[in-house]
């Protein structure tokens, strides 16, 4: 049977998307039972959650939807059999075909599950680039030390929204993928989040002019980590080791809060050079997820 999941299907729908993820990569670090609620809760939009029941949860698909962005991400996790997975991943994507009609589709999976990338494939969906998970553990506690002419200060996000939207989206404008919201829709999508560490957003100066962010997260905290949700540095001041700055002051954010790691996502496509950087930094990758996408 086919149907939509509820929120008392958190605790199988976890032991699904962990069973399949570490089946594919024993290494993989395990999702933690609230990622699954903000699926099923979904981020700016209510999400729709397809799974495949058949004396338990054989398979799901977490279908996240953004109206403003024209853009519909769908995240799909089998335990059961081949036929199984196949009869819902089918279903999920009858359902795009009848509801979200014209949108771009975004999709995620691991590179090494070699059965999920021939059902994309098989589908028709195209490969876009792959994207790196990346963790730093031990982490520091110190806080950089910063030149005279540049300062970073935690701003409370709902009261500098506006600040911080402007240096998001202009720091973002020219990443590849990155499609801006209005600022009302990127507060009410920030609002969302909650794992969100409202304790935890960054603005760096120079001589007094806002010229950066850093956005935390706690989206790792089960697993006693810390998360980088946005870093940026708008163009002109590209070159002073900001981004740097940046990151080493939300590492040492994370590890004065107790966590013992942190992590992040990059695009390894980025020409902006963040990868370097996050390496530099003592950041390793533990996860390629490999992208695709599609038209509905």
């Amino acid at each position: 049977m086919i149907r939509f999941a509820t929120l008392d299907d958190a605790q199988e729908l976890l032991a699904v998307c962990n069973g399949h993820e570490i089946r594919v990569d024993p290494d993989f670090e395990a999702m933690p039972l609230s990622e699954i609620v903000e699926f099923l809760n979904g981020y700016e939009e209510p999400a729709h959650t397809l799974v495949l029941d058949d004396g338990g949860i054989k398979a799901v698909m977490f279908i996240q939807s953004s109206t403003p962005r024209n853009r519909v991400e769908p995240d799909f996790f089998t335990i059961g059999t081949r036929d199984q997975g196949k009869q819902l991943f089918d279903a999920g994507f009858a359902w795009l075909e009848q509801n979200r009609k014209g949108f771009d589709v975004r999709t995620f999976c691991n590179k090494l599950d070699t059965e999920l990338l021939g059902m994309f494939e098989a589908s028709g969906l195209s490969f876009l680039r792959d994207y790196y998970k990346m963790v730093k553990e031990p982490i520091e506690k110190d806080l950089p030390a910063l030149p005279a002419n540049v300062s970073i200060e935690a701003v409370e996000l709902r009261t500098n929204s506006q600040l911080l939207y402007r240096l998001e989206t202009e720091s973002f404008a020219q990443h590849f993928g990155y499609i801006a919201l209005d600022h009302d829709h990127w507060l009410a999508e920030k609002l969302a989040e909650p794992q969100l560490d409202h304790r935890g957003s960054f603005v760096a100066r120079v001589n007094g002019d806002p010229a950066g962010l850093l956005l935390s997260s706690d989206g790792r905290a089960d697993v006693n980590g810390g998360w980088v949700d946005k870093l940026g540095v708008l163009e002109k001041y590209r070159g002073l080791g900001l981004g740097k700055l940046l990151l080493r002051w939300g590492i040492a954010h994370a590890a004065q809060k107790g966590y013992q790691s942190i992590g992040l996502g990059v695009d390894t496509g980025n020409e902006s050079g963040a990868l370097q950087l996050y390496e530099n930094q003592g950041f390793r990758p533990t996860v390629i997820w490999r992208g695709y996408s599609t038209t509905i």
